[in-house]
C-alpha cells in the first residue's frame, strides 16, 4: 500500500524501475513520460487490470474542479502535440515557453511537449 491507503497500490511502473535497478532489465535508450507512463497506465486501466483513477485533478481557488482520466489526458495531450508539430511546425530541438498561470491547460501543454520529445 501507499501511505497506509490500501487503494493506492504501488504501480507496475515502480516494479519495472526496480527490475532495471537490479540489472534484470536494460535501461531504455529513450524514455518519454507521456507514452511510457501515462499511455501505459491508460492501457492497464482499459484492460481492467487496475481501477480507473484520475491522472490529473486540478482545483481552483474558487473550488472549480477539472479531472482527467489517463485516457482523457492521453487523448488531449496527443491533440495538442499534433497541433504543435503539424500546425505550429515544432521540431526536435526547438524551445517552447508556456506563459500561462498554473491552470489545466498549462499542464496539458507541458505533457504535450513531453509527448513530442521536446
Amino acid at each position: 500500500t501507499f501511505h497506509g491507503h490500501p487503494r493506492l497500490l504501488v504501480s507496475d511502473v515502480h516494479s519495472q524501475y526496480e527490475s532495471v535497478r537490479r540489472g534484470e532489465r536494460e535501461i531504455p535508450e529513450y524514455f518519454n513520460f507521456a507514452s511510457d507512463v501515462l499511455d501505459k497506465w491508460s492501457e492497464i486501466e482499459k484492460a481492467g487490470k487496475r481501477p480507473s483513477n484520475s491522472a490529473f485533478w486540478w482545483i481552483s481557488g474558487n473550488g472549480e474542479e477539472v479531472k482527467w482520466s489517463f485516457e482523457e489526458l492521453g487523448f488531449l495531450s496527443r491533440k495538442v502535440a499534433n497541433m504543435l508539430t503539424k500546425v505550429c511546425g515544432l521540431q526536435k530541438g526547438d524551445r517552447v515557453i508556456v506563459v500561462l498561470p498554473r491552470i489545466p491547460e498549462w499542464w496539458l501543454v507541458n505533457v504535450a511537449c513531453i509527448r513530442t520529445g521536446q
